[in-house]
């Protein structure tokens, strides 16, 4: 469903939604009223949301008088979260891709045009990002997401342990045309996107200290479904992506640090849950990716610590 037009978009924007009926109004609407003097699509990719999402998006296409700038998309089954996102990356006809999914919403109108700016002028910038309020339980909160009092140059190091930056207010170049095959599997998607984007590049991204978005925490958001031991599990999968897709030989000594933090917790979580085939691999994963530079001790302690309470 969507008016095409002759001009090629500069930006492309992508918003991925599943069961977003209550907030996807919202999140079209802060792309829609975006002021610039450059031509912008708006990708909605629908992955087969059970609720009313898809009625909600028709009836804003079929109203809107910036309707034309929409290109929707609604999947006949559930793709899953990432290969939702790589089709839709797929889709993109803009130098620049910006990001927000159907639970966020950008407050700023003139975000697109500040970030198309920037991108224009430094050529040694792969991405550009900005703050967003932290939004809970309906209530848009002083808690500001990923601000600092100055602007902010990352490299990619910066990236290895965690993702710096906020998705709700990100444009990147478009710039990369392939993914590799375990990032259909990955949880935290948007660090692995930064680090592909700046690893196939050798450039750098730049954090603004203006307020773009807000980031809405809900019950229903990935990271709220998340239990301890799957949160703890996905960052060690990531980092150990991470440096492959890098391709180091050794982890450096910080990221080696956080990986062991995260296998000790996962660990201690699978013993005290009586996981103990769980427990096992984590320690043995730990151990190989490591080069044996595990903390033995703090295991054996885990073990100690269950054995007294349980014997």
């Amino acid at each position: 469903m969507r008016n095409d037009s002759i001009s090629i978009p500069v930006v492309s924007v992508i918003m991925i939604t599943y069961g977003h009926e209550k907030y996807i109004c919202q999140a079209i609407e802060g792309v829609l009223m975006q002021q610039c003097d450059f031509e912008v699509e708006l990708i909605i990719a629908n992955d087969c949301s059970p609720d009313k999402t898809d009625e909600i998006i028709r009836k804003l296409i079929d109203n809107h008088s910036k309707s034309s700038w929409i290109k929707y998309i609604k999947h006949d089954k559930n793709l899953g979260m990432m290969p939702n996102f790589i089709f839709a990356m797929q889709e993109c006809k803009g130098k620049y891709i910006a990001l927000c999914e159907g639970d966020d919403y950008w407050t700023d109108p003139l975000k697109l045009q500040k970030q198309v700016n920037f991108l224009e002028r430094n050529s040694d910038y792969v991405i550009h990002s900005g703050v967003a309020q932290l939004m809970k339980k309906k209530t848009i909160t002083n808690e500001l997401y990923g601000f600092s009092n100055e602007k902010k140059i990352f490299e990619i190091k910066d990236f290895l342990r965690q993702n710096p930056i906020i998705t709700c207010t990100v444009m990147f170049r478009n710039c990369l045309m392939t993914f590799p095959k375990v990032f259909r599997d990955i949880t935290f998607g948007d660090w692995f996107l930064y680090i592909l984007l700046m690893s196939s590049t050798g450039l750098k991204s730049f954090r603004s200290i203006e307020i773009y978005s807000v980031y809405r925490i809900h019950p229903g958001g990935i990271m709220s479904n998340l239990s301890e031991m799957k949160y703890c599990n996905a960052h060690i999968f990531q980092i150990i992506q991470i440096k492959r897709a890098i391709g180091y030989l050794e982890y450096p000594e910080d990221i080696l640090q956080t990986l062991n933090r995260y296998s000790l917790q996962s660990f201690k979580f699978a013993i005290n849950n009586k996981q103990y085939v769980s427990a096992s691999s984590i320690f043995w994963l730990n151990l190989r990716e490591s080069n044996f530079k595990t903390p033995f001790i703090k295991y054996l302690r885990v073990m100690k610590e269950y054995f007294i309470i349980y014997k």
